[in-house]
């Protein structure tokens, strides 16, 4: 390597560094983003120590002290089983968590294939892998779960595949418009000129500097599937007893809803407030990503 390629590395690596930095400041200044993002480190920490943090286990039933409001011995109450709604809650977010962050994983790796291939190639390769996308997206999102979740049965890795499944045209659909926006960039046939093949073109080139609108569209996804694992779970479709999860307590409450509103209250902010949260931090890397906003 001579020394006008050292020189460019070190230039192109202190623009990454700048750029980066800048988009950080961007995002600081976004308040709700912050707060946002400070809420889901807490979240995701307290999923992880859960066991650690109350003195109760999530599925111990005590019949003496059921359906008690929030006091000094249980911060949010008990259910109707006598079980701690607080640590269930905790419990509940790491499978909520884990299964999102499942679905999600495996409907973006499906959707980077698919819309890659797709806007890169074109033709009728895109013509076929789109009108597959259309079927799917043709169906609403939360029917096309539950079909799947009935067909292949409960259980977190196959709620995981339910949801993903039904996440994936959007997805696949975003990155093929993004990658056929930059195929005919001067840089792309650079690249063609000196020889490279189109999996290179693709993961070195095109894949790289379509990372923020799909960094932003994960965020987003994140939290639409938290409400979609409460919905098929309040339906019976999704995580089973005795694993709590947020749309499961809602459902085994909603009996006692004018007795003990607190067993449903509580699940359903923790829903609320995590799908709020995702979308703020959606926005926020948006905005901090977003090249129209530099100044």
């Amino acid at each position: 390597m001579n020394e006008l390629d050292l020189t460019l590395n070190a230039e192109l690596e202190e623009n990454q560094q700048s750029q980066f930095r800048l988009m950080v400041r961007r995002f600081a200044r976004n308040r709700m983003a912050v707060v946002a993002l400070v809420f889901l480190v807490l979240l995701v920490l307290a999923a992880i120590f859960c066991d650690h943090l109350t003195p109760y286990a999530y599925d111990a039933q005590n019949l003496l002290e059921m359906n008690q409001t929030p006091s000094k011995a249980h911060l949010l109450g008990t259910d109707n089983f006598g079980r701690d709604i607080l640590t269930r809650i905790l419990r509940g977010a790491r499978v909520s968590l884990i299964v999102s962050v499942m679905a999600v994983a495996m409907s973006t790796f499906a959707a980077v294939i698919l819309g890659a291939v797709s806007g890169y190639y074109g033709g009728r390769v895109d013509n076929i892998i789109m009108r597959f996308m259309d079927m799917l997206g043709s169906i609403p999102g939360m029917l096309l779960s539950m079909a799947v979740s009935a067909a292949l049965g409960t259980g977190l890795v196959k709620t995981a595949f339910a949801l993903a499944i039904a996440s994936v045209a959007q997805l696949s659909r975003q990155l093929r418009s993004s990658i056929m926006l930059m195929k005919n960039s001067e840089y792309i046939e650079a690249a063609r000129a000196f020889g490279g093949s189109d999996w290179e073109i693709i993961t070195k080139h095109v894949l790289p500097n379509c990372l923020a609108p799909l960094i932003v569209q994960i965020s987003l996804s994140l939290g639409s599937t938290i409400m979609a694992i409460s919905g098929l779970s309040f339906l019976g479709l999704g995580v089973q007893p005795p694993t709590p999860e947020w749309g499961q307590m809602v459902a085994e409450g909603q009996s006692f809803i004018r007795q003990f509103p607190h067993i449903i209250i509580f699940p359903g902010l923790a829903v609320a407030l995590t799908m709020l949260a995702f979308n703020l931090l959606g926005d926020g890397l948006r905005d901090a990503m977003d090249p129209k906003m530099k100044r």
